[in-house]
C-alpha cells in the first residue's frame, strides 16, 4: 500500500461513488455532492469543492455530481440520479470547476445528460425542457456612431454605439458582463427574471484627426440594453475617424466598427456689427421777430391775391 485510506467521503456517497484521473490528481465525486481531489502519488488531500443545495425540495445534502468531461484544466460536472422524480428538481446544474484550485468559474441550470466537449463547446440535451443547447464563447457585434452634420470648433458631441451578441440563440441581444452571464443566460433561455443590476461590456474608442494623428477618446460601458455612449471634444478642425472596439471576453468574441463626423470653424467672435452713432442734427433757430415778420409777408400776399380776384370780377 503506497498511501491511505482516506477520510470518509460523504455519507450519500454510498449510493454511488466515482473517481477519475487527471494531471497528478485523483478526483473523487458521486452522490454526495462533494469533489474532493487528492495528490495521486502521496494521498494528500489537495482541496474539496461542494455543489450545494437549494433545501428542503429535495431529499439529498448536496446535489449528485456525474463528471462529463475534463479539458484544458477544468472539470465539468452536471447532476444526475438514478430515478428522478417529477417534476424536476431545480437544483440540477452543469458546474465548471478549476482542477488546480477547485474554484467554481461558473455555474447554469441544466438537467444535462452525457455532455460533449469539442473546440471549445459543449453540447447537451436539457431534460428540462428537452432541448439542446450549446454552451461556449459567441460572436460579438459592435457599432458607432457620430454627428451626421459638422459640428463648430469648442463644442462637445457624444459618440454613440451599441455591442450586441450574435449567437444563433440570442441574436441582436444586449453583449452582458461575465459576472452576470448566469444569470443572463436564464433569462434569455430558461423564462427566469430579468437581472435588474447585470451590466454590459467594455467598449475603447479612438480617432484619427485630420492630420492622421491617433488618439485615444476613452472607454465606455454598455448598458443593460446594449447601448454606450461616450463624450468627447474634439481639437481642430477637419474630418475625424471615430472608432469603437470591444476585445472581446470570456463570453464573446471581440469586434469593433467605424464613422466619420466632421469639424467645422468656430463661430466668429466678432459678433453683430452696431451702426456708428451720428450727432443729432439741431433744427434751425426761428427768432419770435422773423416769425411775425414772415406771417406779415403771408398776410398781404394773401390780400394781394383777394384784391386782383374781385377787380377780376368786375
Amino acid at each position: 500500500m503506497l498511501w491511505g485510506p482516506t477520510e470518509p467521503g460523504p455519507a450519500w456517497d454510498y449510493y454511488g461513488l466515482s473517481t477519475s484521473i487527471y494531471d497528478g490528481k485523483l478526483f473523487s465525486y458521486g452522490y454526495g455532492g462533494v469533489l474532493l481531489a487528492y495528490n495521486i502519488t502521496t494521498g494528500e488531500k489537495l482541496w474539496d469543492w461542494t455543489s450545494g443545495s437549494v433545501g428542503l425540495e429535495t431529499f439529498y445534502e448536496n446535489v449528485p455530481l456525474v463528471l462529463g468531461c475534463i479539458a484544458d484544466g477544468k472539470l465539468y460536472f452536471y447532476s444526475s440520479e438514478h430515478s428522478p422524480s417529477q417534476p424536476l428538481r431545480r437544483d440540477a446544474n452543469i458546474w465548471c470547476v478549476d482542477a488546480n484550485t477547485g474554484e467554481e468559474l461558473w455555474k447554469i441550470q441544466c438537467w444535462a445528460s452525457n455532455l460533449a466537449l469539442a473546440d471549445g463547446y459543449i453540447v447537451t440535451v436539457d431534460h428540462f425542457d428537452n432541448q439542446i443547447y450549446c454552451y461556449g464563447k459567441g460572436p460579438s457585434e459592435t457599432t458607432v456612431t457620430a454627428p451626421d452634420t459638422g459640428i463648430p470648433l469648442g463644442s462637445s458631441v457624444t459618440i454613440r454605439g451599441t455591442v450586441t451578441d450574435q449567437s444563433a440563440g440570442a441574436k441582436d441581444t444586449p453583449a452582458i458582463a461575465d459576472e452576470y452571464m448566469e444569470k443572463w443566460m436564464e433569462y434569455l433561455y430558461q423564462q427566469r427574471p430579468m437581472p435588474g443590476d447585470a451590466q454590459g461590456v467594455k467598449v475603447k474608442l479612438y480617432t484619427i484627426d485630420p492630420n492622421n494623428n491617433y488618439h485615444d477618446i476613452g472607454e465606455a460601458t454598455s448598458d443593460i440594453w446594449g447601448n454606450y455612449g461616450k463624450k468627447w471634444n474634439p481639437t481642430i478642425e477637419g474630418e475625424y475617424t471615430i472608432i469603437a472596439d470591444f476585445e472581446g471576453s470570456k463570453s464573446y468574441g471581440g469586434s469593433s466598427d467605424s464613422t466619420y463626423m466632421t469639424v467645422d470653424p468656430a463661430p466668429s467672435a466678432a459678433g453683430p456689427i452696431e451702426p456708428e452713432p451720428t450727432e443729432p442734427t439741431e433744427a434751425p433757430f426761428i427768432t419770435t421777430e422773423i416769425a411775425i415778420i414772415i406771417a406779415v409777408v403771408i398776410i398781404a400776399v394773401i390780400d394781394v391775391v383777394a384784391f386782383w380776384a374781385l377787380r377780376k370780377r368786375k
